[in-house]
């Protein structure tokens, strides 16, 4: 595997400055991995991927949750296309494990299992390998804007994870030094990737670097429930904050200025609030 010789961190705060003087909350993440080690499920079952690929994929996982999972205040929910040997490691490792059927294009069903489980289970950020896992992830984060990373494994940028990191602005991060500066040249932003070096077959203090850099990015990726409720809210009753506009008379000069009528009713607005997101403090939510 090409390894670089240093980290190379997106633009994102040290976990340090972002909760200095207050306690670590709780973090739900969502591993979605596209594909089970090659030894339990043939090569044809993932045709985006290499055999390399999805070793250092499920291991990168494995890794993870064996290290953030044991601490009490992150939870690991791991959704994964076959269960099995790989599957029973992680429940012994304290996951929860999702199996869920992942082709190279998300069928329905698979949106639906994922939204559900982010919805009910308050996933606060998604982690998703390979790209079959990546589409998936961008989709049912899309719908309930959930954040997305996802890891990139090989030594250039796919074109799957380069469509999902452009219609949904997922943050990436890549294994490899040729699979980083591949993605500066084609246009991404350096501060929405980072090179987090990981190699399946080594236990070395680089890989355990990379694994305390990538959780601390997903918890700084964490977007609490309650916010992305209050931004659901505020796009359903965004309508209804628009102001009315008076018609132009048929004789008016050319160019006249249209003048607002009227503004919606602020007790209809904050009675759709109030269905949406009751709480004491949801009068900051949406001012009128």
């Amino acid at each position: 595997m090409d390894r670089p010789a240093q980290r190379r961190p997106g633009a994102t705060p040290t976990l340090s400055a972002v909760t200095a003087g207050n306690p670590v909350p709780s973090l739900h993440v969502v591993e979605i991995v596209g594909a089970v080690p090659s030894d339990e499920t043939p090569d044809e079952a993932c045709p985006l991927a290499t055999a390399s690929d999805r070793l250092g994929a499920t291991r990168l996982v494995e890794r993870l949750v064996e290290r953030h999972g044991s601490g009490g205040n992150v939870r690991f929910t791991v959704v994964c296309p076959a269960d099995g040997p790989y599957a029973e490691r992680l429940r012994a490792l304290g996951a929860d494990i999702v199996i869920v059927a992942m082709p190279d294009d998300p069928p329905w069903h698979a949106i639906q299992v994922l939204v559900g489980l982010i919805r009910n289970k308050q996933a606060a950020v998604l982690h998703a390998h390979l790209p079959n896992a990546h589409r998936l992830a961008g989709l049912a984060g899309g719908i309930t804007r959930t954040p997305v990373l996802a890891t990139v494994q090989g030594a250039q940028m796919d074109m799957p994870d380069l469509e999902v990191h452009r219609l949904i602005a997922s943050q990436l991060s890549v294994v490899t030094e040729a699979s980083y500066f591949h993605a500066l040249g084609l246009g991404l932003s350096p501060e929405r990737i980072s090179l987090d070096p990981f190699d399946a077959d080594a236990d070395d203090e680089a890989a355990t670097q990379s694994l305390d850099a990538i959780g601390q990015r997903l918890r700084l990726l964490a977007t609490p429930a309650e916010s992305r409720g209050a931004a659901q809210a505020r796009a359903l009753v965004q309508p209804l904050a628009q102001e009315i506009v008076a018609p132009v008379a048929a004789n008016a000069p050319r160019g006249a200025r249209v003048v607002p009528a009227a503004a919606a009713d602020p007790v209809a607005i904050v009675a759709v609030l109030d269905e949406l997101e009751p709480s004491p403090a949801r009068a900051t939510v949406f001012k009128v």
